[in-house]
């Protein structure tokens, strides 16, 4: 999913007024959405294939599958990873069987010359008391040195066996990450909805070829929705103030007369120098937030608490 993109708000005309005989206090906003996210285009290619119903409805489900770009090199690409780790994983055993065989030829080798040295110290017993010439004993001497030198043979023999091994379970590892590279650059083709979400901007049709990065729609959640209002200074530093705080509990009416909870989230630091008002934050209540228009003028109303009272 590519990085936040800011809603810009609408230019606000926000006074505060008192209404009715209770004093009680009114402020205008417009609703935006409280997080919009951007969807872009992960790779560069023409459009192959497009989800009408998320266009025509304007609403997507996570995981819905909005746009395919043609990636036809890009699954060639993949199905050769997969074929030359197939060869790899192959070298793999064979580089295992070769070892375990090394490690057997050790074995019948270490045996061998264990029989060999045996043999060459009973003749030696027998050439001190005369038994055998001199001639005999140059021969099981040179069979005890051949033994010796195979055995050592033989060990080199697992270590070369056991260096080719590791060195092919390297090639199998990059082949493995090799595949798994192709497989995302594969998947930049498709783009998918990250969420349950509204569309906003979704006019991509068939056959337009796009670039990487470019936009192809926002999304956002629409059981989170907020409204920016403008409270003023002498307001939020009366003793009294509690309703305008973080936390503080509103009321949002639509222009229809539904009513709908909320809460202040966010107020800010700084005040407009001319108005001397500080732009504030409410978040709509999600159980009827998506119910409500993107861009619907609202009207936000404190609750008042018993300190208020």
């Amino acid at each position: 999913m590519t990085p936040r993109l800011p809603l810009t708000a609408l230019a606000l005309a926000l006074v505060p007024f008192t209404a009715g005989a209770d004093d009680a206090e009114t402020y205008f906003g417009t609703v935006r959405a409280s997080e919009i996210d951007g969807l872009s285009f992960e790779a560069r290619g023409c459009i192959v294939e497009i989800s009408d119903a998320a266009k025509t409805a304007r609403r997507a489900a996570g995981g819905q599958v909005l746009v395919r770009l043609d990636a036809q090199r890009a699954e060639l690409a993949v199905v050769t990873a997969e074929a030359r780790l197939a060869e790899l994983a192959a070298q793999v055993e064979e580089r295992e069987l070769s070892l375990a065989a090394a490690r057997a030829d050790d074995l019948r080798r270490q045996e061998e010359r264990d029989f060999v040295e045996e043999e060459f110290q009973r003749n030696s017993v027998m050439l001190g008391r005369g038994l055998i010439n001199e001639t005999t004993m140059d021969g099981i001497e040179r069979r005890f040195m051949d033994a010796r030198f195979t055995a050592e043979r033989a060990k080199e023999a697992i270590s070369t066996a056991e260096a080719a091994l590791k060195r092919a379970q390297i090639a199998l590892e990059i082949g493995t990450l090799d595949m798994q590279s192709a497989q995302i650059d594969l998947s930049k083709y498709t783009l998918s909805a990250p969420y349950d979400g509204v569309l906003v901007g979704f006019e991509a049709s068939v056959g337009d070829c796009v670039q990487d990065g470019a936009l192809a729609a926002r999304i956002y959640k629409p059981d989170q929705k907020s409204v920016d209002v403008f409270l003023p200074i002498r307001r939020l530093a009366a003793p009294e103030a509690s309703a305008l705080s973080i936390g503080g509990a509103v009321t949002v009416e639509r222009v229809t007369g539904e009513t709908c909870g909320g809460a202040i989230t966010r107020i800010d630091t700084e005040a407009d120098t001319e108005t001397q008002f500080v732009e504030a934050t409410v978040e709509i209540d999600p159980a009827c937030a998506p119910g409500i228009f993107l861009n619907e003028a609202v009207e936000v109303q404190p609750v008042e608490t018993a300190e208020d009272a």
